[in-house]
């Protein structure tokens, strides 16, 4: 049942992809909720070992930030957007705690920092300019509260040692800083397919590395 709804997740997101791709925002608010409905039913009814809940909890906060972004006019930091962030936050914290509960090896940990750190010193200076800037330096604090605890994230999903959910967590990273640049630096040529892009390949892996029985 779970690889079902594994694979109609999967269709679901490169039917999304093309909505963004080609602006059809009414089948972009269908198809980018079903995403996620998807992965989580498939989290649901997957083996994912004793940090299962928390999966699913993070899934679902997901989800609700989807909600959250998709109800964004932007390009600033209007209410939707915050509350999105805000689910997008609680729900890496939740994936902290489900990668610890699978298990954790300290030297992937290591190679995990170094490739987050090159990416924060790269990109995170002009985000956070650009948010203060648009949005106010309140805003500014707290995107950078949010950007620490993506980075921790996505250094214990490579310390769990899984390639895929490794991967996938640093499609994360890659698809929040993609998304922070285009709407508070400047606007990226295809910046929302990309966005959308390694967002769903993130929520996938995530997912997909951590399954120990389908």
């Amino acid at each position: 049942m779970s690889l079902t709804f594994l694979i109609l997740a999967a269709v679901a997101a490169v039917g999304d992809w093309v909505a963004v791709g080609r602006r059809y925002v009414h089948l972009e608010v269908v198809l980018k909720p079903l995403t996620l409905a998807l992965l989580i039913a498939a989290a649901a009814t997957a083996d994912l070992g004793p940090g299962q809940a928390f999966v699913v909890g993070a899934l679902i906060l997901g989800l609700l930030g989807d909600v959250g972004l998709l109800l964004s006019r932007g390009p600033d930091a209007d209410p939707p957007f915050v509350l999105g962030l805000a689910a997008f936050l609680v729900g890496h914290l939740f994936y902290i705690v489900a990668f610890s509960r699978h298990g954790l090896h300290w030297l992937f940990a290591l190679a995990g920092v170094l490739v987050v750190a090159g990416a924060a010193s790269l990109t995170l200076g002009p985000v956070l300019r650009g948010v203060a800037a648009r949005a106010g330096q309140e805003l500014a604090l707290v995107v950078g509260g949010y950007s620490a605890v993506l980075a921790a994230m996505a250094v214990l999903a490579v310390a769990t040692g899984s390639v895929a959910t490794a991967i996938g967590g640093l499609l994360f990273l890659a698809s929040d800083i993609v998304l922070a640049r285009d709407r508070f630096v400047h606007r990226l040529v295809r910046g929302p397919v990309l966005v959308i892009v390694t967002y769903h390949l993130a929520q996938l892996l995530i997912v997909i590395g951590l399954i120990k029985h389908l």
